[in-house]
């Protein structure tokens, strides 16, 4: 699978490796709604995108993967760490922040993991 996720005692880690198509995006709601529900408090979340490929999404296909983010209550609001290395990146996580609206969400985008953990930890 090209979205592997893991809660790393810090923070949920998300990596996308290889062609992200919208079944993974679908399938790796779940698998995050399933780890939050998990544990007593959730936790801030950093998405690395730079060793994956976005598959092409529409708006409708990328509102679908939003909307299972944007219903879901957290226990605390959350950070929301976006990686990525290109264009295209940068393009698919900047629609993701537009259609969040999620209260609980505050989605930042970031060109490398350093700044991005240094706001996490803010």
């Amino acid at each position: 699978m090209p979205i592997t996720t893991q809660f790393n005692g810090e923070f949920i880690a998300t990596q996308m490796t290889g062609v992200v198509t919208l079944q993974d995006l679908l399938a790796h709601a779940e698998e995050i709604e399933t780890l939050e529900s998990s544990l007593p408090v959730t936790p801030h979340r950093i998405a690395n995108l730079t060793a994956g490929m976005v598959g092409e999404f529409s708006y409708v296909e990328m509102d679908a993967y939003v909307a299972k983010r944007r219903a879901v209550r957290l226990k605390n609001p959350v950070k929301s760490a976006i990686v990525v290395g290109d264009a295209v990146q940068f393009g698919f996580s900047r629609m993701f922040q537009t259609l969040n609206n999620n209260p609980d969400i505050r989605v930042e985008i970031f060109q490398g993991e350093e700044a991005a953990l240094a706001w996490l930890r803010e």
